[in-house]
C-alpha cells in the first residue's frame, strides 16, 4: 500500500490505518465548479438594528462597564426606606443610600456606565431620610419625657 493511494481523499481499506504522519480528510470535497457548494452571501443586520447583534456589547470581547456603587446605593436606599421605622437603622441605611448613589452617579458619568439605579437609589434614600428623621425625633422626645 503506497501513500499515493490516499492522496485523492478516499478512505483506506477497512482495518488498515493511514500511513504514519499523514492526516487525511475523508470527507468528500466539493468541486470548485459546483455552484451549490459555495457559501450563501452574508446579509447585514435588519434596518434599524445595530450591526453587532441583538443585546451584544458594541465591541466583541469588551463588556459594558457596570456601576457597582449605583447598585449598592439603590439597595441601601430601598432597605432604608422600608426600615425607616427603626430609629437609628433606617437613618443610617437611607444616608448610606444617598451617599453611595451620589458617588455611583459621578462614577457612572465618568466611565459611561448606566446611572439609572444610582438615581433611583438617591430618590429612595432621600424618601427614606425624611420619615426616618421624624421617627428619630419622636423617639428621642418620647424618651426624654420620662
Amino acid at each position: 500500500m503506497s501513500t499515493e493511494q490516499f492522496d485523492n481523499g478516499q478512505q483506506p481499506p477497512y482495518g488498515q490505518p493511514a500511513p504514519y504522519g499523514e492526516q487525511q480528510s475523508w470527507a468528500a470535497q466539493p468541486a470548485a465548479s459546483d455552484p451549490y457548494a459555495q457559501q450563501p452571501p452574508a446579509y447585514g443586520a435588519p434596518a434599524g438594528y445595530p450591526a453587532y447583534g441583538y443585546g451584544q456589547p458594541p465591541f466583541p470581547g469588551q463588556a459594558q462597564p457596570t456601576n457597582g456603587l449605583g447598585v449598592a446605593g439603590f439597595v441601601t436606599g430601598l432597605v432604608g426606606l422600608v426600615l425607616f421605622w427603626i430609629p437609628v437603622l433606617g437613618l443610617l441605611l437611607s444616608g448610606c443610600g444617598v451617599v453611595l448613589s451620589a458617588i455611583g452617579m459621578s462614577q457612572g458619568k465618568k466611565t459611561g456606565a448606566s446611572t439609572g439605579l444610582a438615581i433611583a437609589g438617591l430618590v429612595l434614600g432621600i424618601l427614606g431620610l425624611i420619615p426616618a428623621l421624624v421617627v428619630l425625633i419622636a423617639f428621642a422626645s418620647y424618651g426624654s419625657s420620662f
